[in-house]
């Protein structure tokens, strides 16, 4: 019977992460990741799953980062509410439903539900690092399939296009280095922030795990180039901070700090030696990657500022600076999606009590991986997990300052997975651990 459940909760993992990777789907004016349309069927599984727990077991029971994480979601829920009635009626002269609400249940949802089947153990850390590590594969090569030359290129930009994906047919003629990968993220810059995340975890699965090693150096390989053929300027920023929080961590685990350092040193000089050669020989990708820092250079950091200073035009009452405009009021103004730099656009939308709720939830989460990374060395999986989690988190944060991590909506459920899976596992090696009295 045990063996039976676990296969069936092995084949419901492999259909979510299956799912996770398919074109978005159009429901009227709302378009949404196919996972969203199982938002019903697992808050109902999840209600059920702990109110038997709390009756049985009592609250005290549930871990307390899941208790803190879960108020402030519902506290950041409640402010958007919030910041809807009292701009969006002032302004608009009409309350309308606040359809940002559903990407942050969406990720409480997902993020809560997978902590609790790894911390009951229903799922193997293995299985779900294992199949992570097939489904990011697929998506990073789905991005090189619509960069390459092949017969089926027009297919896939067909199935995940950017925007009508028009623009992308029409340049196909063009040479590579002057495409932009949009890949499973359909826009170019989310790719290079999503492709950084991956290369992060086949890094730290390749490196912990010590398993999976033609399956984490083939995710890291396709996330490099769908980094650098998204021409994200974003995401080779976050790619090469991932590298400094890997270093660090490295010296914190293992000390060694002058063979470490010099090892970083020896690598940052040769890639920056390799990189101006390239760029001397006129190395077509090179040449236009400089051009476009020139280009953002140039322009004083390009349309992101002029973004920034319409939007603080608009901050004319007390309440917008602690409740912000509200979606519904940005979305009918000149620049609909908002500020590309998600700080400042969280802060726009959602005042000052939206940002600190916010990024309490970004804090904390921070602090418990990184804690949680000297406590998990005797355990590979939630080593790994953990250090995944912490570098991955850190990263989007750098990415943030020039696109979205809370509000992208195609791929914004990638990093919740994975933490999510990262604290149940570690929470259940807790109580392994304090069991056989191995630690405090």
């Amino acid at each position: 019977m045990l063996k039976t459940s676990a296969k069936l909760n092995n084949r419901i993992l492999f259909l979510i992460l299956f799912l996770s990777i398919l074109p978005i789907i159009h429901i009227g004016s709302f378009s949404m990741p196919v996972l969203y349309l199982l938002i019903p069927i697992v808050t109902a599984i999840l209600f059920l799953i702990t109110y038997r727990h709390i009756k049985q077991f009592g609250w005290a029971s549930i871990p307390k980062v899941v208790k803190l994480i879960t108020f402030l979601f519902l506290l950041i829920i409640v402010e958007i509410f919030i910041s809807s009635i009292l701009s969006a009626v002032t302004t608009l002269d009409k309350f309308i439903f606040p359809t940002d609400t559903i990407q942050y249940v969406a990720r409480f949802i997902f993020f809560i539900g997978f902590i609790y089947f790894f911390y009951k153990g229903k799922i193997e850390a293995d299985t779900f690092i294992k199949y992570f590590l097939i489904f990011l594969s697929a998506a990073m090569l789905i991005g090189i399939l619509q960069w390459i030359p092949w017969p089926g290129r027009e297919l896939f930009i067909k199935l995940y296009p950017y925007r009508t994906g028009l623009e992308q047919l029409e340049r196909l003629g063009l040479p590579l280095h002057q495409l932009r990968v949009h890949g499973i993220a359909q826009i170019a810059t989310a790719n290079g922030g999503l492709a950084t995340l991956f290369f992060i975890f086949g890094f730290s699965v390749f490196k912990y795990y010590k398993k999976y090693n033609i399956l984490s150096v083939s995710l890291m390989v396709l996330s490099l180039v769908n980094v650098f053929a998204s021409q994200a300027r974003a995401g080779l920023l976050a790619l090469l901070f991932s590298l400094i929080l890997f270093y660090i961590i490295s010296i914190i685990m293992n000390g060694n700090i002058y063979k470490k350092t010099l090892y970083l040193v020896y690598s940052v000089v040769m890639g920056i030696v390799i990189f101006v050669f390239l760029y001397l020989i006129k190395n077509p990708f090179v040449e236009h990657m400089v051009y476009r820092w020139e280009v953002l250079v140039e322009t004083g950091g390009g349309p992101r500022v002029d973004q920034m200073k319409y939007f603080f035009s608009m901050l004319e009452h007390p309440f917008h600076y602690l409740f912000g405009l509200s979606k519904q009021v940005i979305n009918q103004s000149e620049f609909s999606y908002g500020v590309e730099v998600e700080p400042i656009n969280i802060f726009i939308t959602y005042g000052a009590f939206g940002f600190m709720i916010q990024y309490t939830l970004v804090a904390v989460l921070l602090i418990y991986f990184f804690k949680a990374i000297g406590k998990s060395i005797e355990n590979k999986a939630a080593l790994t997990l953990i250090v995944a989690s912490f570098v991955g988190l850190f990263s989007y944060q750098i990415f943030s300052i020039a696109y979205f991590f809370f509000r992208e909506i195609r791929i914004g459920l990638f990093p919740w997975i994975l933490m999510g899976v990262a604290i149940g596992v570690y929470e259940r090696y807790k109580i392994k651990e304090n069991e056989f009295g191995l630690k405090e």
